[in-house]
């Protein structure tokens, strides 16, 4: 008996669209989903359908592979948006530093 071996993932993310939808592929089948998990959808030609919470049930590794996955790509996208330049802060001196300390003990005379 030979193993056959697939050379796509199962797990892939799409895209995130102009909603805020998570857009992922799990198998032959794409599944959309807010951030929040709470509105999960089985996207087809025609249009998303809503999945049943027995097939959630019923199918765990379905909430699980998508929570992995919308979650690494928020964190990916966290990474992007906090490297930017107004995210960095330049540190105090050492002078600057003294001259706050002083000012905060001398509040009080």
């Amino acid at each position: 008996m030979t193993t056959k071996r697939f050379t796509t993932p199962f797990r892939e993310f799409i895209t995130r669209d102009d909603s805020g939808r998570y857009h992922v592929r799990l198998g032959p089948q794409t599944f959309s989903t807010n951030y929040q998990f709470t509105d999960i959808r089985l996207e087809k030609e025609s249009g998303g359908e809503p999945v049943r919470a027995d097939l959630l049930e019923s199918k765990p590794w379905i909430l699980k592979n998508l929570q992995q996955e919308v979650n690494f790509q928020r964190k990916k996208e966290k990474a992007i948006m906090f490297s930017q330049d107004c995210f960095q802060r330049p540190r105090y001196s050492a002078n600057q530093r003294v001259a706050y300390n002083n000012a905060k003990s001398n509040k009080g005379l």
